[in-house]
């Protein structure tokens, strides 16, 4: 069952395509993509060397062992783990407990 003619002929297109068209656009489109991207690393490499400032900062002795446990971490993330758990232990209270002369 026919209900009318269907004859349609798009001859004109969007005002929107001819700036999807142009070279300009398509770099501008993509330096914003990539510097959202090397924005993005950026804040997750602060993020996964925040164990390395805080030992620095501290002045911890173990600041060797938390800065190769964050870079091997960027391998294998229960690394980062420890560091980070590395940070927050209190090693004199663990060394006390280890030795068993608590107080």
């Amino acid at each position: 069952m026919r209900i009318h003619e269907t004859n349609l002929v798009y001859e004109n297109l969007p005002s929107v395509m001819t700036l999807l068209d142009s070279v300009a656009f398509m770099w501008f489109v993509t330096l914003v993509t990539l510097g959202i991207f090397s924005w993005i690393a950026l804040k997750l490499w602060h993020l996964h060397s925040l164990p390395k400032y805080l030992a620095k900062e501290r002045g911890m002795q173990q600041a060797k062992l938390i800065f190769w446990l964050c870079m091997l971490g960027l391998f294998w993330k229960p690394l980062w783990v420890l560091a980070v758990i590395a940070i927050v232990t209190d090693w004199d209270r663990a060394q006390e407990w280890i030795r068993g002369t608590r107080a």
